[in-house]
């Protein structure tokens, strides 16, 4: 997983869209580790992806939490 070499917007893009990613999981009471969330960003950034809203999407349309929102 590459976390070097973006810009200082970018890092602040990113950081902001994982801090809404935190609060989410909270609130929807899922179980995934702030590790496994910056995992799925940063492998999304690397294949060029910089919305936010699909870098959400990244974090949480997993097979991994996939059955716990359906759960929810």
């Amino acid at each position: 997983m590459r976390t070097h070499g973006y810009s200082a917007a970018e890092l602040s893009g990113f950081y902001a869209v994982l801090d809404r990613a935190v609060r989410e999981a909270a609130e929807r009471d899922l179980n995934i580790t702030v590790p496994v969330m910056v995992r799925r960003l940063f492998n999304a950034a690397a294949a060029g992806e910089r919305d936010g809203d699909k870098l959400m999407r990244a974090i949480f349309d997993d097979k991994e939490t996939a059955g716990q929102a359906e759960a929810a």
